[in-house]
C-alpha cells in the first residue's frame, strides 16, 4: 500500500525529516524542484519553442520550489520568466535563500501587484506555465491579486504544471478554495495528499504524479501516520494468490446471488456473470417467481432458484447450504417482500455478504442496525445511496468523500466501498483504501452490478477488506485496459467489463501459490 497524507501530516512529515533526522528544509526544497525540473525538461521536450516557460511563485516554501525549478531550467540553457505574487518580506527563510540564489545568478523577477495584464502576454506564447503559488497549507479561499493569478492561469492557452498541489486545491478534500487552477499535471512532493484523490482536486489536478524527496522516509511516515493508503497491484496479487493445482468447483466457492424482480433482472445476469468471470467455482441465482420465465435465457452457467415470497424463511434456508458467500442487491425490488429478504439475509446470515443497489436503500435511515449482522458485511453505495443510508445530503458527502465513507463504516460497523471516482474502501478499524485506477468509461449502467459480483466471487479466498480492495482494483483495470486498447472515452459496457476480467487478472505481478486445504 502507498502511503496517502493530510495537510497536519505534511506538515509533522516535513518537520520530523528536519528535525528528527537532519535533512535540512533546503535540501529537501532543492531535492523537490529538482525533481519537478527534471520532469518539466522531458514535458518541455515534447514543446518545441524558443519561448520561456513561465513559473509564478507565491510568497511560501511553494514558491521557493519554484525558484528551485527555475534555477535548474536556467541551468540547462532553457529561457525562463520568474513573476513573484505576495509579500517576499515574509518569505520562509529556506524560500528566501532560493530567491537570493535565482537573482545572485544573474535570474530576473517581475513582481504582479495588483495588475495581471504583464503575467496574461507573458502566458500567451509560453510553452508551459508552472504554478507555484500556493502549496498545502492553504486554507482559507483566495482573493484580491493571488485570485487574478489563478484566473489567468487557469484561462492560459498553455498547460500547466502545478508544484506538489494545484493553488486553490484543499489539501485534505479536494474542494476549491474560492478559485484554483486547472493544471495538466500536477508534480507532488513526497507523498500524494488526500485532496488530490477526491472531489475538485481529481479535476484540478491533471495527471498526477510523486517525486522523491531523496530521503527514506518509512521511519517518517511511520512517526507522523498516514490519512488512507492507494492500493497496488502487489496488494491484489497477494489478497487473491495463485489458485491451487487441486482446486474444484466447491472449493473454488458458492456464491448466492439474490437479485433481480419483474423487468430487472439484467442486473442480477451481470452480477451472476461478474462472480463467475472473477473466479467463483458456482453461483446460483435466487429471484422472484415473476423471474422464473426469464431464467431459461440465462447463460447455461448460471444455477437458478425461485424464492417464494409464502415461505421466505424457508426457502432462504435450503438456498443457504453449502454456499460460502451472498450479494443481494442488484433490481431486487423495494417492496415489503424484499425488505423481509434483506433484513433476513443481511442482518441474520453468518455467511459474508456484499450489499447492493435495493439491498442498501432498504436501509435508508438505519445503517446502525448494520452493527449487529451476524457476519461481515460489504456494502457498495453510490453517492446517492449512501445519501439515503446516513440520511446526510449527497453535497455534503461529496464534500469529503474520504470523511464520508469512514463515516459510513463506523455507523454500520461494516466495510463501505464508496464508488465513484476513485473508489474509496473504508474500514471500522483500519485506514481507508483508495483505488486510484479507472475511469469515465464505468459511468454505464450494470457496471457497479458486475462489481458486487466481483467482490463477492473473491471473498472465497480473501478477507472481505483484501477481497474488496481486490475486487475494486480488478474491475477499474479492466475499463484502464479498455481505454487504452481502443483509444475511446466511452462505449464500454458492462458486459465488456466481464470480459475483461480474466486479463485483469493475468496482469498482476507474480501470485503466491495458494495452500490446499482439505476437501470437504
Amino acid at each position: 500500500m502507498i502511503p496517502v497524507l493530510s495537510r497536519a501530516q505534511i506538515r509533522a512529515y516535513d518537520a520530523d525529516a528536519i528535525e528528527r533526522c537532519g535533512v535540512p528544509g533546503i535540501v529537501l526544497m532543492e531535492n523537490a524542484g529538482r525533481g519537478a525540473a527534471e520532469r518539466v525538461v522531458q514535458l518541455l521536450g515534447e514543446r518545441p519553442s524558443n519561448e520561456a516557460t513561465v513559473i509564478v511563485c507565491g510568497p511560501g516554501n511553494n514558491g521557493g520550489d519554484g525558484l528551485v525549478v527555475a534555477r535548474h531550467l536556467r541551468a540547462r540553457g532553457l529561457p525562463v520568466r520568474v513573476f513573484l505574487v505576495g509579500d517576499v518580506g515574509r518569505m520562509p527563510a529556506d524560500a528566501k535563500t532560493n530567491l537570493d540564489a535565482w537573482r545572485g545568478l544573474g535570474g530576473e523577477v517581475q513582481s504582479i501587484d495588483d495588475d495581471v495584464g504583464a503575467l496574461r502576454a507573458a502566458v500567451e506564447h509560453a510553452p508551459l506555465a508552472i504554478d507555484a503559488v500556493f502549496g498545502t497549507g492553504l486554507a482559507r479561499d483566495i482573493s484580491g491579486v493571488f485570485a487574478g493569478v489563478v484566473d489567468v492561469l487557469t484561462e492560459c492557452r498553455c498547460d500547466t504544471v502545478a508544484l506538489d498541489i494545484p493553488s486553490g486545491i484543499d489539501a485534505d478534500t479536494g474542494q476549491v478554495l474560492g478559485v484554483a487552477i486547472r493544471a495538466r499535471y500536477t508534480l507532488s512532493f513526497g507523498h500524494l495528499k488526500t485532496g488530490l484523490l477526491q472531489g475538485a482536486g481529481l479535476l484540478h489536478a491533471g495527471a498526477i504524479e510523486c517525486l522523491s524527496l531523496g530521503i527514506f522516509d518509512e521511519s517518517v511516515v511511520a512517526q507522523t501516520g498516514h490519512r488512507a493508503q492507494i492500493i497496488e497491484p502487489r496488494d491484489v496479487a497477494r489478497a487473491i494468490g495463485e489458485r491451487a493445482i487441486d482446486s474444484h468447483k466447491y472449493r473454488a466457492g458458492h456464491v448466492l446471488l439474490l437479485a433481480g424482480s419483474a423487468g430487472k433482472l439484467g442486473a442480477a445476469k451481470l452480477a451472476a456473470q461478474g462472480a463467475l468471470r472473477a473466479g467463483a467455482g458456482l453461483l446460483t441465482l435466487a429471484s422472484w417467481p415473476g423471474c422464473k420465465d426469464a431464467f431459461s435465457d440465462l447463460p447455461a452457467e448460471i444455477m437458478t432458484a425461485v424464492i417464494d415470497p409464502g415461505d421466505l424463511l424457508g426457502s432462504i434456508e435450503e438456498m443457504l447450504v453449502k454456499k460460502s458467500a451472498i450479494a443481494i442487491g442488484p433490481g431486487l425490488g423495494l417492496d415489503s417482500s424484499a425488505r423481509e429478504l434483506v433484513d433476513e439475509i443481511v442482518l441474520r446470515s453468518a455467511l459474508p455478504v456484499v450489499v447492493d443497489a435495493d439491498a442498501i436503500t432498504h436501509f435508508s435511515g438505519r445503517a446502525d442496525a448494520l452493527r449487529d449482522a451476524a457476519g461481515p458485511r460489504i456494502l457498495t453505495p453510490h453517492t446517492g445511496e449512501l445519501a439515503r443510508l446516513l440520511d446526510i445530503p449527497a453535497s455534503q458527502l461529496e464534500a469529503d468523500r474520504l470523511s464520508a465513507a469512514e463515516h459510513a463504516a463506523t455507523q454500520s460497523a461494516s466495510l463501505i466501498v464508496y464508488k465513484g471516482p476513485h473508489t474509496i474502501i473504508a474500514s471500522p478499524d483500519d485506514k481507508p483504501r483508495i483505488c486510484d485506477r479507472g475511469n469515465a468509461l464505468l459511468a454505464t449502467g450494470g457496471s457497479g452490478d458486475v462489481l458486487t459480483g466481483v467482490i463477492a466471487a473473491l471473498l472465497q479466498n480473501a478477507s472481505p477488506l483484501d477481497a474488496a480492495c481486490a475486487g475494486v482494483f480488478l474491475h477499474a483495470n479492466t475499463a484502464d485496459h479498455w481505454r487504452a486498447t481502443q483509444g475511446a472515452d466511452r462505449g464500454m459496457v458492462a458486459s465488456d467489463i466481464i470480459a475483461g476480467l480474466p486479463a485483469a487478472i493475468a496482469a498482476l505481478p507474480p501470485r503466491v501459490d495458494r495452500t490446499s486445504a482439505p476437501s470437504s
